[in-house]
């Protein structure tokens, strides 16, 4: 039989598991999916200044940064947003005085190709902000590469 603490240790985790999943812990599913129904087609402008009333004020402040502009025509690549799924609640975590982050995935299709969009939320004061984002599709390939190689942005 497994030690108590062990035992205990994993009811924990079990419990944290739950109650972020029912949004004990952290925002809601309706609030996460509310707020990606707002932000998404805002990201699919790709001006970033549209995203400042979204983001948390550390993200806010790292979107006129010229890197950040490249990253926005990059991401521009595919084009217009056509559709996109309701976002999948991949994970939680939380930093003391900063909040509750969770971790989205949204498939999307815009009219250059599929993308994934992984988004960073941070919950505080039942308020979500956007802390990051991360766009994968293979519409950012190089049509010149091989088939197998790897695109990483």
């Amino acid at each position: 039989m497994p030690p108590a603490p062990f035992i205990r240790t994993c009811l924990a985790v079990l419990l944290a598991v739950f109650a972020a999943a029912c949004g004990v812990i952290g925002p809601s599913k309706d609030n996460v999916e509310a707020f990606c129904r707002d932000v998404v087609p805002v990201i699919a402008e790709w001006r970033g200044e549209a995203l400042k009333p979204y983001a948390t004020e550390a993200f806010a402040k790292t979107i006129d940064d010229p890197k950040q502009q490249g990253k926005f025509v990059f991401f521009s690549r595919l084009g217009d947003l056509a559709s996109f799924e309701p976002p999948r609640m991949t994970g939680y975590s939380t930093a003391s005085g900063e909040g509750t982050f969770v971790q989205v995935e949204i498939n999307a299709k815009f009219a250059n190709g599929p993308a994934q969009l992984m988004l960073t939320l941070r919950s505080s004061d039942d308020e979500l902000k956007l802390q990051a984002i991360d766009i994968r599709s293979p519409a950012f390939s190089d049509p010149a590469a091989k088939p197998s190689a790897i695109q990483q942005i």
